[in-house]
């Protein structure tokens, strides 16, 4: 007996059109616009070049990632090693400064950024410290003894005009770290890195030392936005690459949107209308590979 196939595929459209419908009437909030180790759709990643671009483009933030090089320098790197984003090979804690200043950051992205150097956090302070937010990630702190003392100490003495610096956020995703860094620097907002939801239990224990929580854009609900604000955290998304999760997570409440590039496309009703389409569509690809 051969089950028809047109009953099963009415109720997708009609459930795509009920969620675009229902999509349609949800508010989009504003949120501050972080830029993903810099503006990195359009200039290689954590470099000068990837944070002026962001600056040029009005990001609210930069998000950055720092290691700890082997003479006990905090550098502007996401992996713990060159290769994939330099022209040199080799762990950054097994690198003094000299040996990654030599390093070409920038031709592996294109032949445009060729010479571009790997940055000490000290020259991005100095360079964007009052153009735009920077959001420090320590990269794996529990593995490199000092780093979080070494940060902490140069941001609580970062000071211009005689008073600290705002707009500096620091974030991780090991606990305990935090936990220290909050102690040493009390006056630099602190924020975890999420890739699970928190329970009603951590969302208060983690309330003593941090102020913000960043969470992977695929775990954020409105339910758990709400139960966070219960507490006074800030929530960022992480990290967003396609054009229409900016309104999704709008219709969130998210406070800050991490993600690869700037927002680009107008909040028209007509894109809210085939946005859950265009969900669809990479759900399916997903699937297919």
């Amino acid at each position: 007996m051969r089950v028809s196939k047109k009953p099963f595929l009415f109720s997708i459209i009609i459930g795509l059109l009920l969620t675009s419908f229902s999509y349609f009437f949800q508010p989009l909030m504003p949120f501050q616009s972080i830029a993903h180790r810099g503006a990195s759709t359009y200039a290689p990643e954590n470099t000068i070049a990837s944070f002026e671009k962001a600056v040029d483009l009005g990001f609210d933030y930069i998000e950055l990632d720092v290691r700890f090089s082997k003479d006990g320098h905090l550098v502007v790197i996401h992996d713990a090693d060159v290769q994939r984003t330099t022209d040199g090979e080799g762990f950054i804690g097994d690198l003094t400064v000299d040996e990654i200043k030599k390093l070409d950051a920038g031709s592996w992205f294109s032949p445009e950024f060729a010479g571009e150097k790997v940055p000490l956090l000290n020259e991005v302070l100095d360079r964007f410290t009052g153009k735009v937010g920077l959001l420090i990630e320590m990269k794996a702190p529990e593995n490199q003894p000092g780093m979080t003392e070494v940060l902490a100490e140069m941001l609580m003495s970062y000071k211009k005009d005689g008073q600290l610096v705002k707009n500096i956020k620091v974030q991780s995703f090991h606990v305990n770290e935090m936990k220290k860094f909050h102690k040493l620097a009390p006056d630099i907002p602190a924020g975890i890195l999420l890739s699970k939801q928190l329970d009603m239990f951590h969302l208060a224990s983690y309330r003593q030392f941090a102020s913000f929580l960043s969470v992977h854009h695929l775990l954020l609900s409105k339910s758990f936005i709400k139960q966070a604000e219960l507490f006074g955290y800030d929530i960022y998304s992480w990290t967003i690459k396609k054009q229409y999760q900016f309104a999704d997570m709008q219709r969130l409440g998210v406070h800050g949107i991490i993600s690869d590039e700037e927002k680009r496309l107008p909040d028209s009703r007509l894109y809210a209308l085939i946005t859950p389409f265009l969900k669809g569509q990479d759900f399916l690809k997903t699937l297919l590979t």
